[in-house]
């Protein structure tokens, strides 16, 4: 009996020991999201932007986790740099003339990123291909009429450059807050695009408008910009405001008030003292 008793006393003692296993299972990490994304701005500078979320109430940017880029080939991998993330989860890796970078037969450059998570956040891989492409903005006139041109290639294996066909160009104003999209267009067998200059638009006091030309988003080239200036738009003169001083003729509007306020109050209390006077006498004399 006493052998039975000791069996059901440990089958009880294993029992609640799974049970505690059970109840104390690890929780769940936070899901996490990876976007990269290719950028060459209109001074040539070519970037890759790696943009890092994590699942909390709702996907908020990872800040000051580290982030690691590697140059892909057929065999192997190599680690081009470790980056922090920045306040708005994103870590940015400048690709210019980096010897570590691989360029494959075909002109294409593969950069793999990664986040390893740790051990209340998982990890993210994410992987792009690319191809580099430039973009020249110049400006000719026919007959009355401006135009706009754009001129888009590739850079292809051995740095040749070869023109790129039927890919769209967005054409915008740069303004002192924001751009101002006024067309798209599809590059020709060329690789060229014209559109019409907006000569009704407002420059600055010499009419000069700053042009961008952009390729956006695209799944092969990325995001691509070039700028061009020209002096075609209405010019806008300065706005001269009138300084008011108190040297000057014209006061400062809240000191005329307050003075005309002030001695209206003192003539009210001159005219209120006369009355009352003329008043007096009047009364005296009917007594």
């Amino acid at each position: 009996m006493k052998n039975v008793y000791k069996l059901i006393l440990i089958s009880l003692i294993s029992i609640i020991a799974i049970g505690n296993v059970v109840a104390q299972k690890k929780p769940s990490k936070k899901s996490t999201k990876l976007r990269l994304e290719y950028v060459k701005n209109f001074n040539d500078e070519e970037t890759l932007v790696a943009s890092l979320i994590v699942k909390e109430k709702s996907y908020i940017p990872l800040k000051n986790v580290e982030v690691l880029f590697y140059s892909m080939n057929d065999t192997s991998s190599t680690l081009l740099d470790k980056i922090k993330t920045n306040e708005n989860g994103q870590a940015v890796f400048l690709i210019n003339n980096n010897p570590s970078v691989f360029k494959d037969s075909l002109g294409q450059i593969s950069i793999e990123v990664e986040y390893q998570g740790d051990e209340k956040i998982k990890g993210a891989k994410r992987k792009i291909v690319i191809k580099q492409a430039t973009l020249e903005v110049s400006f000719f006139q026919k007959d009355t009429v401006k135009y706009i041109e754009v001129e888009l290639s590739e850079i292809a294996a051995n740095d040749q450059i070869m023109p790129i066909e039927n890919l769209g160009i967005s054409f915008y104003i740069k303004g002192t807050f924001s751009q101002l999209n006024f067309g798209k267009e599809k590059t020709d067998k060329n690789g060229k695009v014209k559109i019409e200059f907006p000569i009704d638009m407002p420059g600055d006091t010499n009419g000069v408008l700053t042009i961008i030309a952009k390729i956006e988003e695209d799944d092969m080239y990325g995001t691509v910009e070039s700028r061009g200036e020209i002096n075609w738009a209405v010019p806008v003169p300065l706005a001269q405001e009138k300084q008011r001083g108190l040297g000057d003729t014209d006061a400062p509007l809240w000191m005329v008030y307050t003075l005309i306020t002030l001695l209206s109050a003192v003539w009210f209390h001159y005219l209120y003292v006369v009355f009352m006077i003329v008043k007096i006498k009047l009364t005296k004399s009917s007594l």
